[in-house]
């Protein structure tokens, strides 16, 4: 079945990865406001998000570079909607994890705040800019939305084809 055909091991790894930086981003920024502003606490888990942003940033590039020079299993035969639907998640799937590092880091640079991936300073050099800071701060935060969504349809989709149709699909990508 084509269904059976896996990516390749760079393109496994790399989604899992992506997984993973996601993850690891998602929940220091969920759990930061437990921990009351100024403290080392909250300001730890803000460079643990930042640091999980950049290396997903990183990973999206290398995953990008690897969707081109690899070729990807042929699509699982579907109805015109189920294959429109898996290029659109897709696609806001690769948009949103390339733009929300992206956003957070110009929200940050714009607003003369430090950019301290892994503890170190990264200089960006952007003039500082109130009105768009505060702009790319809202769309940053307003993307988490559209993450949660596109992550949970992406999601939603795989188990669906694994236990509702059980065509394999999700096997491509394990």
């Amino acid at each position: 079945m084509q269904s059976e055909l896996k990516y390749s091991f760079t393109m496994r790894a790399l989604h899992w990865l992506v997984v993973l930086a996601v993850l690891i981003a998602v929940v220091a920024i969920e759990i930061m406001d437990f921990f009351p502003k100024g403290s080392a606490e909250r300001a730890a888990l803000f460079i643990i998000h930042q640091t999980a942003g950049l290396s997903l940033l990183a990973l999206m590039v290398l995953r990008l570079l690897a969707r081109v020079a690899t070729q990807a299993p042929p699509p699982v035969p579907g109805t015109p909607l189920m294959q429109l639907a898996a290029r659109v998640t897709h696609g806001a799937l690769y948009t949103l994890m390339v733009g929300m590092p992206v956003l957070g880091l110009l929200a940050l640079a714009w607003g003369g705040k430090p950019i301290q991936p892994f503890g170190l300073d990264l200089p960006l050099a952007v003039a500082q800019d109130k009105t768009l800071a505060h702009l790319a701060k809202e769309v940053h935060e307003s993307g988490a939305t559209l993450v949660y969504i596109a992550v949970g349809l992406h999601a939603a989709a795989a188990l669906w084809h694994e236990f509702i149709l059980k065509d394999r699909l999700l096997r491509r990508m394990i």
